[in-house]
């Protein structure tokens, strides 16, 4: 069979994969089930938290650059859940990452909240509080997802698991303060009053239906998620919301909760043949608003040692995407392009209340009503971020595609409320990989992408002007972060 003649035959679908070129893969027909449903009982394992954030903590790169919402493949289950109309039998991915993030801060001396301002004259206390953080963390990052039409021209759903929202952070020990017994908190980093190490996820679990207009080349779908979020933050703290190096103390929050979240998209095909491809999604935020985590908040000083019942409340933003994918010139390079715009302008405000309790705080940060219910309470005002990138794939033969791209992503976090905890900034992305039909139904790929932030420098911040339970040290310097993905995935078709 030559090149052409498997192009002219995969414009409809066919009963066996012999020789469909790799493009075509979705117009493989199977009439059998049995592993789309062990493919949803898989789903019920657990997976690690994801190790990097894009704008805020949305991940900048959730598994391989095949992800797309205009591409037909299982990975559309989260990027837009109608592509799976594009689609034809059964079709499962299995994606990992190897995920490198490093993140450097230099905290500068007009960052310094002492308790009294006569201490920014004591060496120790500076020396403690100053000078640069690094952290350097390896995490995996899991994707997996299955979809089928069941032999059906006009239905077809999917299911997927995995953890688009978070981050896994661990500062280096500064080597300088090993064993100093007498400032024993300095040795956690300079940064430490807004993170020593954390784990924050989101993970999703979620089931997409949609109906398909064979004719048309049209087809629409919903998808429903259960959210499972954690948190476990540990920090220096002082009650009072300074840096003082005399009364010291750590504080651990471990919180978790469940939330529901949904996701609806459209997919079209204006011309056969996959010339010309376009999808768009809108995407929910989990808890359709605010977001409650409940746990434990354990705080210990030399004067204090405090374990109590809460809630963490933050909130997760609405994402929209759209994306196209042409070949313009043949069958042996297609373009795509794809864009990204999420609803971080919600997120006013983290906090950590008493259990069941509320969160109300004035403009100057200070609680309003009853005392004592809001425990710490950290001024975000994210603002609206989105990102767009660019790519090719270009076929080398019918079963072998070499793709890449690059790309941008704008920073949720104003200078103004950077900190450790968040490490934003504007993203400039690269990726390159390849993949191969290796046996009958099997795609075998790997890719790699790079995200370097731009070097952040912030003003002189105010956390520390706040009132009551929202004063916290201000986090003044330099940022700097960078992220490599390694990916390796397979794909099967019936």
């Amino acid at each position: 069979m030559t090149r052409n003649d498997a192009l002219n035959q995969s414009a409809a679908p066919v009963a066996s994969a012999e020789g469909v070129p790799l493009r075509f893969f979705s117009r493989l027909t199977w009439r059998r089930t049995s592993l789309f449903v062990i493919a949803g009982v898989a789903l019920s394992t657990g997976f690690s938290a994801s190790p990097a954030r894009a704008s805020g903590y949305l991940n900048p790169r959730l598994a391989d650059p095949h992800g797309h919402p205009a591409l037909a493949n299982p990975y559309a289950i989260y990027f837009n859940p109608a592509a799976l109309g594009g689609l034809r039998g059964t079709h499962v991915v299995v994606d990992g990452t190897l995920a490198w993030r490093t993140a450097d801060f230099t905290r500068r001396a007009s960052a310094l909240s002492p308790q009294a301002p006569g201490t920014v004259n004591d060496p120790t206390y500076v020396e403690a509080n100053t000078g640069d953080a690094h952290a350097s963390n390896l995490v995996g990052l899991p994707f997996i997802a299955a979809s089928s039409d069941f032999g059906l021209q006009n239905f077809f759903a999917g299911i997927g698991a995995y953890v688009p929202f978070g981050g896994v952070a661990k500062f280096d020990q500064r080597d300088s303060f090993v064993g100093n017994t007498s400032v024993p908190g300095a040795v956690d980093g300079p940064q430490r009053w807004a993170l020593i190490s954390g784990v924050q996820q989101a993970l999703f679990t979620t089931a997409a239906a949609g109906f398909r207009l064979p004719e048309e080349r049209l087809s629409f779908a919903v998808s429903g998620s259960v959210v499972l979020s954690s948190i476990a933050h540990y920090q220096a703290r002082n009650l009072a919301g300074n840096d003082d190096i005399t009364s010291e103390g750590h504080a651990l929050v471990d919180v978790s909760g469940v939330q529901g979240s949904m996701t609806a998209g459209v997919y079209w095909e204006p011309l056969p043949e996959h010339k010309l491809r376009v999808g768009a999604s809108y995407a929910v935020r989990p808890g359709f608003g605010g977001v409650r985590l409940s746990g434990t908040l354990r705080q210990h000083s030399p004067a204090y040692d405090t374990n109590q019942d809460v809630d963490l409340l933050l909130t997760y933003p609405d994402v929209i995407r759209a994306g196209v994918a042409a070949m313009p010139w043949g069958s042996s390079i297609e373009l795509r392009l794809d864009a990204e715009y999420v609803l971080w302008s919600a997120f006013e405000r983290q906090c950590v209340v008493i259990r069941g309790q509320a969160c109300n705080i004035g403009a100057d940060g200070s609680e309003i009503g009853p005392g004592s219910q809001v425990l710490l309470a950290v001024r975000r005002k994210w603002k609206n971020a989105g990102g767009v990138r660019a790519g090719l794939g270009y076929f080398l033969d019918d079963k072998t595609e070499i793709y890449g791209a690059v790309g941008f992503d704008t920073s949720a976090v104003a200078k103004a409320n950077l900190e450790p905890t968040y490490p934003d900034s504007f993203k400039l992305m690269g990726s390159l990989g390849a993949r191969r039909e290796v046996a009958t139904g099997v795609v075998i790929g790997a890719s790699y992408t790079y995200v370097g932030y731009l070097s952040a420098d912030t003003n002189h911040q105010d956390f520390f002007a706040q009132a009551g339970a929202s004063r916290m040290p201000n986090e003044d310097g330099t940022y700097g972060s960078k992220l490599m993905f390694f990916n390796i995935n397979a794909a099967f078709a019936f």
